[in-house]
């Protein structure tokens, strides 16, 4: 996949293009029904909306290309995915269609073909919309859910860290599982990710998801043994895994 889709200035590029896709889409299609419904509104802003979709058409396409390559660092719940896969989809229909109603419109005519496009418009507004609000939602739900269901202790457990050792056990780890106090166990060793969880270039919600529990699997299942990765979690070691 081109880099491109990937990160811009250290950043992924799925949220700053997706942030403008679920906010533009929307409005253009319920600014489309006021249109359709009303003459005059419609004799002021139609081609202003229609410009609108255009540009929103090809930002969808890379929504969803951006969004498949950070999938790739953090993973995706399968509902996201399916929805965002046939979101583009859904744009490019409303593209179509008010481009024929706009043309339609602007012909004297059958008032006959300018109601069927006029239906055909609203139609597909409210179905993009709708879909507009599943995508978002289940996108949230995939980053947050887990970062707000996280319980907070207000009176942690010292740890029975033995510093001489430098070994910590299980039970210290998991009794450091929330985001303001992330500990994980990565092939025998130790770390505190608390610092690194806003840093994360996939989001925080992946690294919330290895609190207080042994992340090796998750850990590699994401990032192999790439280089970049294991040299980031150096400085967060804080011990090894004590042996039962």
């Amino acid at each position: 996949m081109p880099d491109f889709f990937d990160t811009i200035a250290g950043l992924p590029v799925h949220p700053l293009v997706i942030h403008f896709v679920v906010v533009v889409v929307p409005l253009a299609a319920l600014g489309l029904i006021v249109a359709v419904l009303n003459t005059s509104f419609r004799r002021r802003f139609a081609l202003a909306l229609v410009l609108l979709l255009a540009v929103s058409v090809p930002l969808s396409f890379i929504a969803k290309e951006s969004g498949e390559s950070l999938a790739e660092r953090v993973g995706i719940t399968e509902r996201h995915q399916s929805l965002g896969d046939i979101f583009p989809l859904w744009v490019t229909v409303l593209a179509v269609v008010t481009v024929v109603w706009y043309l339609v419109s602007r012909r004297d005519g059958s008032d006959v073909l300018r109601k069927i496009a006029g239906v055909a418009v609203i139609a597909v507004s409210i179905g993009v919309t709708s879909l507009t609000f599943l995508v978002g939602h289940s996108g949230a739900e995939a980053t947050w859910a887990k970062l707000i269901g996280a319980p907070v202790d207000p009176n942690p457990t010292a740890t029975t860290t033995d510093p001489a050792a430098g070994t910590i056990t299980s039970a210290d780890v998991s009794q450091h599982a929330r985001p303001g106090d992330c500990w994980t166990i990565i092939d025998g060793s130790v770390y505190d990710m608390t610092p690194f969880l806003n840093q994360h270039p996939g989001g925080s919600a992946a690294i919330a998801g290895l609190c207080g529990v042994d992340g090796t699997a998750g850990f590699r299942a994401q990032h192999g043994s790439a280089s970049a990765p294991n040299a980031q979690l150096e400085p967060l070691k804080i011990g090894v895994l004590a042996t039962p």
